[in-house]
């Protein structure tokens, strides 16, 4: 909305006001997901004879983010539970409970790494990425996952492309 500036007693001038969010542009506004291309070279003996070693990832909703979010808490409250089932117990018994939970007493999976594994997982689009093959790729192939996973955070930060 223009409002008339006075600048002196001879003359006026329009001056435009800030306009703010609109809306409904907003809600009127088709949104397709952001996605890029990664080249992984590292993996190239893994894509057919002659195909490009490209890996396709996208932005995550605010939903996969919640998920990603939802796994590190998940991770953290494992370790929770195995410490205080395991200290009161002897080392014999210590052993089966950690055998039956696939684990060992000492293992132990850094916060940041669960958050990629999920973000990998919930981020890829071409291939799908199960959760096995992200521990599995993050344990071969550490710096290709690290790029993988820092491309999805920046796609996810970028928002998805409005049309």
């Amino acid at each position: 909305m223009a409002t008339k500036k006075k600048v002196d007693k001879k003359e006026e001038v329009k001056v435009e006001e800030p306009k703010g969010f609109d809306i409904n542009k907003f809600e009127t506004t088709s949104f397709k997901e952001r996605t890029a291309e990664v080249e992984v070279p590292d993996l190239a003996q893994f894509f057919p004879e002659g195909e490009k070693p490209i890996w396709i990832v996208k932005g995550l909703t605010a939903n996969e983010l919640a998920l990603t979010n939802e796994a590190v808490a998940a991770n953290k409250n494992i370790e929770g539970i195995v410490a205080a089932i395991t200290s009161e117990l002897k080392s014999d018994k210590m052993k089966a409970v950690t055998d039956i939970l696939g684990i060992s007493a000492g293992d132990r999976v850094p916060q940041d790494s669960v958050k990629r594994f999920s973000m990998l997982v919930y981020g890829s689009v071409k291939p799908k990425c199960p959760q096995n093959i992200a521990v599995k790729l993050a344990d071969a192939h550490p710096i290709t996952f690290i790029t993988l996973t820092n491309k999805i955070a920046q796609l996810t930060g970028e928002g998805k492309l409005g049309e």
